[in-house]
């Protein structure tokens, strides 16, 4: 079997601090994958830090939020034939990126990562995680066990043929829903938990509306027609 041609998708935002040591991992892996980092406009040094350690880059003026930052890229990347999206501060250990990509060699579409629940994983987001896992895998048709987790890899197809609407955190959520409602294919691929002195950047008077919104949209509109490739 011929190996995917893959590509790491990191959207970035104020992420100078842990991004070098992200990009050294993706690196040392035994395939090394093309890497694109989108800067969402940050102020610190982000971009000539990505480009320091190989990075491709592409950077806003001015923070768009994640979404716009993960659809640039996989605009960008729409030659690879598959795209595995992880985060810049650390949280998403490089290493299981291969268990991603042999998910998909084995027929999944799409590679959800599913987060160990923790003790040290706070409460609320505990809560927030069950509830909204729940709700999506109650609407997708398959199962969704963590759908705030934005460790992930896209087939091409999903990424040509799935519909969104959104634009900030909630893309991950309308992705997983509307690619799995459209009949592709959906693997699970366990990872570890990690925090560290990272600082979330979503906002729960902005973000968590919108996501509970766009949850409700996704509930009640008719089934999703694939988007002309």
């Amino acid at each position: 079997m011929t190996p995917l041609n893959i590509a790491a998708l990191v959207p970035a935002y104020q992420a100078a601090a842990h991004l070098g040591e992200v990009l050294l991992r993706l690196a040392a892996l035994p395939s090394r994958p093309h890497v694109l980092v989108v800067d969402d406009g940050s102020r610190d040094a982000t971009a000539l830090v990505a480009r320091q350690f190989g990075a491709d880059v592409h950077s806003f003026a001015a923070n768009r939020g994640k979404g716009h930052a993960l659809l640039a890229g996989f605009e960008r990347l729409r030659d690879f034939e598959a795209v595995v999206t992880l985060d810049a501060d650390g949280q998403h250990p490089p290493e299981c990126l291969p268990a991603f990509v042999a998910a998909a060699e084995a027929g999944a579409d799409l590679v959800l990562g599913r987060r160990e629940i923790t003790p040290e994983m706070p409460p609320a987001r505990r809560f927030a995680n069950r509830f909204s896992s729940a709700w999506c895998t109650a609407i997708a048709g398959q199962p969704i066990s963590d759908s705030q987790c934005g460790y992930r890899l896209y087939r091409r197809e999903v990424l040509l043929r799935t519909p969104v609407r959104a634009s900030r955190y909630e893309v991950e959520t309308e992705m997983a829903v509307r690619a799995s409602r459209l009949g592709f294919r959906v693997a699970h691929v366990d990872i570890p938990t990690v925090y560290g002195d990272e600082v979330s950047h979503l906002s729960p008077t902005r973000d968590v509306p919108r996501i509970v919104g766009m949850m409700l949209r996704l509930t009640f509109e008719p089934r999703p027609q694939p988007k002309e490739s």
